[in-house]
């Protein structure tokens, strides 16, 4: 599902809303206002009228004056929090590379970084607000405190959102309710009645909307209420941790939804030291087709989560940025299979 584009907004344009010269609007807009002492009402103002107005930078102007011709060179970013999994990074890293190889002649060049930043401190990053930085960037594993802060920066360079929606921005993900429903409706056809959700203590947009869909298909369903089972982490530890005290304490389940892999990883280990079957006595169902996935013994079943086909969305969606030089408000629903396994097939040792 695609949005339709917005047309290009100028600096002037800008400059005539707010009644100053384009030189004042241009300062604030590349972040430049305290060098040059422009008033903080100025700025503000300039800031307000350009978030209105759908203001994106000129990238091919700015091309233009930090590069000779001959020489172009494109810098480009994946952001990505430092607790956050990587297999989404490793994936859109990849692709991005692939395209770069592909794009690189003699004369234009492009180089890739990633950029880590503390999951709800988006906006302490060091430079982020930096023009001459980046020329475009992909954004994934922000928590909400980092969507309010895009939702209201200006950043000065094209940026594709990975698995949220901000208004006015270019965001590719998830299908909402797709996973959660889903992975509900796989362990509700296994006869599963005894039915725990896993997930971690920072929910992203994402996890979160995976949690709620669970739960509410559960809910119309059976007329019953989750267990919610609450991890510190995201890593395999972190679900081995949560699930081993939920047993001690005398917790029942017959079926484990785990909003991530990971989590599902570390479930397993413990269901086997208690001695549980998997399928049989407890059904699991698991998120992102992690690449050991289909190698857990038994393999898992899994919601594919959109990885790849974010992904596949998002990379070519920065390139057009580039190339057309014009603003884009755009968002882009990804629909993920589910991959049936052993894991969710009862009747089977």
């Amino acid at each position: 599902m695609k949005k339709s584009n917005s047309p290009a907004v100028t600096i002037y344009q800008i400059a005539e809303h707010v009644g100053m010269s384009p030189a004042t609007v241009s300062s604030v807009l590349a972040n430049r206002h305290v060098e040059r002492r422009i008033a903080p009402k100025t700025v503000e103002a300039v800031r307000a009228a350009a978030r209105s107005l759908g203001y994106v930078p000129n990238m091919a102007g700015r091309r233009l004056r930090a590069h000779r011709a001959a020489t172009r060179q494109f810098d480009l970013a994946i952001f990505t929090s430092f607790e956050a999994p990587l297999p989404l990074v490793g994936q859109a890293l990849h692709v991005l590379q692939r395209e770069v190889d592909r794009l690189t002649t003699d004369d234009t060049r492009y180089a890739v970084a990633i950029e880590m930043f503390h999951a709800g401190r988006l906006g302490e990053k060091p430079a982020l607000m930096d023009a001459d930085r980046y020329h475009g960037v992909i954004i994934t594993n922000t928590l909400p405190e980092d969507d309010a802060f895009l939702a209201e920066a200006r950043l000065p360079y094209p940026a594709v959102i990975l698995g949220r929606r901000i208004a006015n921005r270019c965001c590719v993900l998830e299908a909402p309710d797709v996973v959660g429903r889903n992975s509900a409706e796989v362990l509700l056809g296994q006869g599963c009645g005894q039915l725990v959700v896993m997930h971690g203590r920072q929910l992203t947009h994402t996890t979160q909307n995976r949690l709620e869909a669970f739960v509410e298909t559960v809910r119309a369903r059976t007329g019953c209420e989750p267990v919610r089972l609450l991890a510190e982490g995201l890593q395999p530890f972190d679900g081995s941790r949560a699930l081993a005290d939920f047993l001690r304490s005398g917790g029942q389940l017959d079926g484990l939804f785990s909003v991530t892999d990971s989590l599902a990883i570390g479930a397993y280990q413990v269901l086997k030291k208690n001695g549980l079957n998997i399928p049989n006595e407890v059904a699991v169902v698991g998120v992102g087709d992690n690449e050991m996935a289909e190698f857990f013994d038994p393999p898992l079943t899994t919601v594919a989560g959109a990885n790849d086909a974010m992904v596949a969305e998002a990379v070519p969606l920065l390139f057009r940025i580039l190339k057309n030089d014009q603003h884009l408000s755009q968002e882009i629903l990804a629909i993920p299979p589910v991959l049936l396994r052993e894991s969710t097939k009862r009747g089977r040792s």
